[in-house]
């Protein structure tokens, strides 16, 4: 499989992302051990700042684009983000991880992916001036695609895609 790294995100021939998130696990696997080290030593809020200072901006980074994969691929990235932030708080196994999320003000991997894409729907819709011109005609109405005028005319357009593979 061949792949290339294109402005720090790995793109593989076949688009499933799987290399870029290796990558990316393969960056944030270090910090379990620093972490447990670190967990008895430092405050909490410290731990929090160490958090969102070496973990966070390796998965924030890109998610609008390798998020956008199956979820077994990104099923590793979650695994391993939430063992970090069990780590982090201290909390037994059995803890539950939406706890572990709420201490921390932060979302999971998927829902943080869907969260990042409404802010570039948001954009690119009320703020498309600003936006690259590959961007600035990315979504269309459907006052664009028909002349009826139907109470979804201001809607945005949904083009109908059979495949699982064409919908991401």
């Amino acid at each position: 499989m061949s792949n290339c790294k294109y402005l720090g995100v790995n793109i593989d021939d076949l688009t499933k992302w799987n290399f870029h998130i290796d990558y990316v696990y393969n960056k944030l696997i270090k910090f379990t051990s620093i972490f447990y080290k670190l967990r008895y030593v430092l405050p909490k809020h410290w731990l929090r700042t160490l958090y969102f200072a070496f973990v966070y901006p390796h998965i924030i980074y890109g998610i609008e684009i390798y998020a956008n994969t199956c979820y077994s691929v990104l099923d590793k990235l979650c695994k391993l983000n939430n063992k970090l932030l069990r780590i982090l708080s201290n909390a037994p196994r059995e803890a539950p991880v939406i706890e572990l999320y709420k201490s921390f003000e932060l979302l999971p991997i998927p829902i943080l992916f869907e969260f990042k894409m409404l802010i570039f729907m948001f954009d690119c819709i009320y703020y498309r001036q600003y936006l690259p011109e590959i961007f600035q005609n990315y979504f269309r109405v459907n006052s664009d695609v028909h002349m009826y005028n139907t109470r979804q005319s201001s809607n945005l357009h949904i083009d109908s895609i059979n495949s699982n593979y064409g919908q991401r």
